[in-house]
Formats: structure tokens, sequence, C-alpha cells
């Protein structure tokens, strides 16, 4: 049921009727008309939570211990390479993770040919899942490294946009979360009405999540979903720090608020449940690490 909720309250016509209305060609067009993107300025680099490397090479990768090669772009949707192996790969997580600068040059190439390899809203990569996780990536890693180029932008908003008009479809319950801060980030990165209306949508859906009973249930059960949350509500206050005075500010201190007793149950346990063998599964901080990180952007609590 929270599925048909979250669809028919934030689900856009044409996603809700899986877009029958017109071709996908058609639907899919206006994607595609994106002007010069205007980005907003920062007050400083990003500040990164630890993560362990997944690129072992230039087109090499390993997630789950599984170490393949993408040796030409009908890798990005091999399907024997397993569905969850492939959400990692389009997901991006490398841009931000230990020693990522010293890969800058493997992950501009790598977006480069995601890019050319990935047609707007076909394929693994489209799916709500590595797709609100790759916007926030891809805004991180350009917000500290200033690596996306004019393409790279315009296809950011692309990819924006699609998610906003899928949203509502297809998510479970952890993912209302990730696309609504994907909406926020994407909408703080940008300037312009378009994403003034992004960042609005985001921060009305987690004001909606987090109030969510289900959603707290599962948090309660489960250091996975719990890890997850605590690292976006972190990025969050950190993106506030990034653009000063343009998040709502009694809406940051909420999530400020949920931190404290969150980070004090914060576990290692970040194995799907056995009644989710088929989640959607992306590596999350350890406890101690989001802790660090909580320490570095100033909350004294945390510790």
């Amino acid at each position: 049921m929270h599925r048909i909720w979250w669809g028919v309250r934030y689900g856009q016509p044409l996603a809700l009727l899986g877009g029958r209305l017109t071709r996908k060609d058609e639907y899919l067009a206006w994607f595609d008309t994106v002007e010069s993107p205007v980005l907003r300025h920062t007050a400083g680099q990003w500040s990164f939570c630890r993560r362990a490397p997944t690129m072992v090479g230039a087109q090499a990768f390993n997630f789950f211990g599984i170490e393949r090669v993408l040796s030409d772009n009908r890798g990005w949707h091999w399907r024997p390479w397993g569905e969850n192996w492939l959400r990692n790969l389009h997901a991006f997580d490398d841009l931000v993770a230990d020693g990522a600068e010293a890969r800058f040059e493997w992950h501009e190439k790598l977006i480069t040919n995601w890019i050319v390899a990935n047609a707007p809203g076909k394929g693994v990569g489209w799916q709500s899942y590595s797709l609100a996780r790759r916007i926030v990536n891809w805004i991180k890693w350009q917000v500290d490294r200033d690596g996306l180029n004019e393409v790279g932008r315009r296809n950011l908003v692309v990819q924006t946009r699609f998610l906003r008009q899928r949203l509502g479809a297809s998510l479970n319950v952890a993912y209302p979360a990730k696309a609504a801060k994907a909406l926020v980030f994407a909408g703080a990165f940008f300037e312009g009405q378009e994403a003034a209306g992004w960042r609005k949508t985001g921060v009305a859906v987690l004001r909606t999540v987090l109030r969510s009973g289900y959603f707290r249930a599962r948090l309660e059960a489960s250091d996975r979903y719990r890890n997850a949350l605590v690292e976006d509500l972190l990025d969050l206050i950190q993106l506030d720090k990034m653009y000063p005075g343009l998040l709502d500010k009694e809406e940051v201190q909420r999530w400020q608020d949920l931190l404290p007793p969150l980070l004090a149950v914060a576990g290692d346990d970040l194995n799907p449940p056995e009644e989710e063998s088929d989640a959607v599964v992306f590596p999350e901080p350890s406890a101690q690490d989001l802790r660090l990180y909580a320490q570095r952007l100033g909350l004294a609590s945390a510790g």
C-alpha cells in the first residue's frame, strides 16, 4: 500500500500511467532540451564520509567481492552480471570514495562513457535506485573536484528531470528518501525556477518520509537502513553549509535533531534482512565512520 500511496501523492500523470498516452520517444524528447545550466556558487569543498573504493582499475570494478572489467559499452547493460552488481556500477559511489582524487581521470572518462552508453530512460541506470544515488554522487564530486563539463552538467539536469517525473513509481520504502535527497541536492546545485521546484518537492517528500511510522519501524529494525539515513541527513546538513541560507532553517534543524538518537544506536549489521533477499543493496558507511563524519561537520553530540 505504501507504494500506491507514494505514487498517488508524488507521482506525475505520465509516470503513473506508464507513459501509455504517448509514444515513449515523445515522452522522453523534452528531457534532451537543456539550456546551459547555471550553477550556484558554493561556500567550500565537500567533506566526504569514509567509503571503500570500488574501482580497481580504469574500467575495473569490485562489488560484493566480484571483480569485473567494463571492456565496452555493453557492460553497462549486461544482465548476466546481476541486477545488484549493475545497480552499483551505475551509482558511481567511487567518485566519493577514499582516495578519489587519485582516480580523477578514471572518473572523468567513466562519466563521459556513461552519458554516451545510457540514453535517457533506458536500462538499469535510469531506475530510481541508481539514478538518485548517482545524481548526489555527481554533485558531490563536482562541488569538490569541479570535474563535470557542460555536457555532464546538462545530462545531470536530464537525470533530475527524469527522477522528478518518476517520483512515486517503483520505489520501495527506503527510496522516497533517496529520491527526495537527490532533488534537494540538484535544487541547491542549480539556479533557477525549475531547480527551486525540485528543492521544494524534495524537502516536502523528506518531511513526509521522516514522519512515516512504517519507515521509522524499518529504521528501528535494520542497521542498514539506519546508517543510510544517517549519511543522508549528514549530507543534507553539509549541503546547507555549502549553500548558506538556501534551505529552510527549521527543516535543517529537524534533520539535525534526528541524528543523536540514530547515531547512538547505529550498528554494523549492514546485510539485508532475510525477508528482503531481493532487496536493492548498496554499501553503507560503518557506524564509526558516520560518527567521525558528524564530528567533522561540527555536530559535537555525535561522539
